[in-house]
């Protein structure tokens, strides 16, 4: 509610008499008393005059007034933007019931799947889950994408699980230490049986085959309904038979190394990211497995773990 002129006569008239009763307040500013009657009233509502003194008004301290206001208004905006929420999600239902085809969406070529892709995660709510294994698009595929860092600094959840090929791809390994950093909640497995995104459990991204003559890659964005929920399962029981992946930097060298190996890179990536030649690195790896009295690198993780290595 906007303020009028009079409204501001009225509020710096009790500054200089906090309490005067309103009939006097009219007679002082030469105004009629119905029509300080009513700003005190508006007043009241925005929160500048203590609530329930129209008869003998006295003035709020505008920053605490404003800041009532101010939440005031904030709570109803978060209801209308729930209830909006709700109708969506109502509206959305019975347009699949009355057309079923709403249900799928196929995207074709890089450009229109990335594209898809960032505004599922660019309206995510609740949480982002999903699986990763090349092969990859294009070059950049390990670059952070807007998107990712926009749904990670608003404290969406996201679980992601990688197939350990992944990480012997350059520049993967930073890329993932990068997500971890803010926020990103990764595992790996020898392998992952398809690349998924799941957004808020109800909408998912899956491939599909290349075309039939051009080749451009497509993928499927299939909404709310028995087959997300199905998918989500089917993340939900890879997560649970995944490894945590941990690739944040020891202070211990050893464990850091147990990390790498951990995680199921080859001997070639661990070097690479090391900065050490293949034969330092078998080295390492054998000191590694003789302090911890393995004789396998399972073994050596089983001790690792143990011992509270990171």
């Amino acid at each position: 509610m906007g303020l009028s002129a009079l409204d501001a006569r009225v509020y710096r008239q009790l500054l200089r008499d906090p309490g005067l009763p309103v009939r006097q307040l009219a007679e002082v500013l030469e105004e009629p008393v119905a029509l300080v009657e009513e700003a005190v009233a508006r007043l009241a509502e925005s929160g500048l005059v203590r609530s329930g003194s129209e008869a003998a008004p006295a003035p709020v301290d505008p920053r605490s007034g404003l800041g009532m206001l101010v939440r005031e208004r904030r709570a109803a905006l978060d209801g209308v933007a729930a209830m909006t929420d709700q109708l969506a999600r109502e509206f959305s239902a019975g347009q699949l019931q009355a057309e079923p085809s709403r249900l799928i969406e196929i995207a074709v070529g890089r450009e229109a799947i990335e594209a898809r892709i960032d505004d599922m995660l660019r309206g995510a709510t609740n949480q982002a889950v999903g699986t990763d294994t090349p092969p990859y698009v294009a070059d950049g595929s390990h670059q952070v994408s807007g998107a990712e860092l926009a749904l990670l600094d608003r404290g969406v959840r996201f679980r992601s699980i990688y197939a350990a090929e992944v990480l012997d791809h350059p520049g993967w390994v930073d890329r993932l230490r990068s997500m971890a950093g803010r926020g990103e909640q990764a595992r790996v497995l020898p392998q992952v049986p398809v690349k998924l995104l799941i957004v808020d459990g109800t909408t998912a991204m899956l491939p599909l085959a290349g075309g039939p003559s051009t080749g451009q890659p497509r993928a499927v964005v299939v909404s709310d309904s028995a087959l997300t929920s199905a998918l989500q399962v089917l993340f939900d029981q890879l997560w649970n038979q995944a490894t945590p992946l941990r690739l944040t930097e020891s202070a211990d060298p050893a464990g850091t190394l147990i990390n790498l190996l951990a995680s199921g890179m080859k001997d070639e990536a661990i070097a690479r990211q090391l900065g050490v030649s293949a034969r330092t690195l078998r080295r390492r790896i054998a000191q590694v497995q003789e302090e911890l009295g393995a004789t396998s690198r399972f073994q050596a993780g089983i001790q690792a773990a143990r011992r509270g290595w990171r």
